[in-house]
């Protein structure tokens, strides 16, 4: 069986799958954990094989080159800075922490109906609050 007839057919086994738990044929909770289960096993695999895939890609001059049917960009990572080995920038990130948490206590003052102030009576802004969406964990 060919590469492209393999993930065909898997992409046939998931769509029937996902229908069948649409229609309560089979669990969802149990499907979830088994596709997470699948997921973990691909990341590894691509974590294993890119390097590879690197190397091949290597193998073409262009930025952009088809193989296989499939269209590849190759793309140069990006730069990265890292300021926490100096002095000035620790000390400001010491401060902005410093004005979090004191906002972070204001707003748990609020939540029991408490005023939180500076010594100067000035009122403490509040922080915005925003909520990370719900989450299920499978061990």
């Amino acid at each position: 069986m060919s590469m492209q007839l393999f993930f065909e057919v898997r992409e046939n086994e998931v769509a029937h799958l996902l229908t069948e738990v649409e229609e309560g044929n089979i669990p969802a909770l149990s499907t979830y954990a088994n596709l997470k289960k699948c997921q973990a096993l691909f990341t590894e695999a691509i974590k294993q094989i890119e390097p590879m895939a690197f190397d091949e890609a290597n193998n073409y001059q262009e930025k952009t080159f088809l193989d296989s049917g499939y269209c590849f960009e190759k793309r140069t990572g990006g730069i990265r800075y890292s300021f926490k080995h100096i002095k000035e920038w620790q000390e400001a990130d010491q401060r902005k922490k410093d004005i979090e948490e004191k906002c972070k206590l204001a707003y748990t003052a609020l939540q029991r109906n408490l005023l939180a102030g500076t010594e100067d009576g000035e009122m403490i802004e509040i922080p915005k609050i925003t909520y990370t969406k719900d989450s299920l964990i499978v061990k």
